[in-house]
């Protein structure tokens, strides 16, 4: 059985120099809303897949990828003239439809700026059958553990990658919820997922800002191993916590984006 991971990557051209602040996932997030279809998007934005009190969206998607400037004294990062956005999702028929769209839109804008669509590209990757797999993280993963102090006040605390596990542990777990909400499968108690670090350095640390809050992630290179079907999965609606504002996207290596 071939299994892949459906995902486009979005070449778009700049009329215009693209200057966003550095914490630019709301704005990335809004635009991701605005090209999915009209009624897939209104179901993830308003309802989207329920697991008690969480809420999982299923899909994800990349930083902007370009050659840019980052102005330190401003916070800001600007792109010149082409740029690249990554999409990912389980859900049957949203990319092809997404894809479609981009397509035929006119006046698409991030944040006040005109873009323009000079290609939609699909790539399929298929999971080799010894289910062991070599990913480039595009967006950060992000895992993180709340706690409640004795004031009543909750205290947010983010993991690394390696170390004694926990990173991993809650990747899995992660996985677990989404997988069973979606699929309607239980799935047994073994350890179904693994995921080493390969290259990760203190480099890879990103710390976003998103409405508010800060939000720790890591981006490098990672072995994914588990069944193909869960891999597929796993990838489709990206790694860790946050996904549907730009976390944990990661691509095998072979069908990341290239610059012209």
């Amino acid at each position: 059985m071939v299994i892949v991971i459906p995902v486009i990557h979005i070449k778009l051209r700049l009329k215009t120099p693209l200057t966003l602040p550095v914490q630019y996932n709301h704005l990335l997030q809004s635009f991701v809303y605005g090209i999915f279809p009209q009624q897939e998007a209104a179901f993830l934005h308003d309802i989207g897949f329920q697991h008690q009190k969480r809420v999982y969206k299923l899909f994800t998607f990349s930083q902007l990828q370009g050659r840019s400037h980052y102005d330190k004294k401003n916070k800001t990062i600007t792109f010149n003239d082409k740029i690249v956005l990554s999409i990912s999702s389980i859900l049957p028929n949203l990319i092809e439809k997404t894809a479609n769209n981009l397509l035929l839109s006119k006046n698409l804008q991030i944040h006040g700026k005109e873009v323009e669509v000079k290609e939609v590209e699909f790539k399929d990757f298929t999971i080799p059958e010894k289910g062991i797999i070599h990913v480039k993280a595009v967006s950060p993963i992000t895992v993180y553990s709340t706690f409640e102090k004795r004031d009543g006040s909750k205290i947010t605390h983010y993991f690394k990658p390696g170390g004694k596990g926990v990173f991993e542990h809650l990747i899995e777990e992660n996985f677990v919820r989404k997988y069973e909400v979606f699929t309607g499968e239980k799935l047994p108690k073994q350890a179904l997922i693994g995921i080493k670090p390969l290259r990760v350095t203190d480099r890879d640390k990103v710390v976003t800002k998103y409405k508010g809050t800060w939000i720790t992630g890591w981006l490098g290179e990672y072995e994914l191993s588990g069944q193909p079907e869960h891999l597929r999965f796993l990838l489709s609606v990206g790694l860790g916590a946050k996904n549907s504002i730009g976390m944990g996207l990661c691509l095998p290596m072979d069908i990341l984006p290239k610059r012209d």
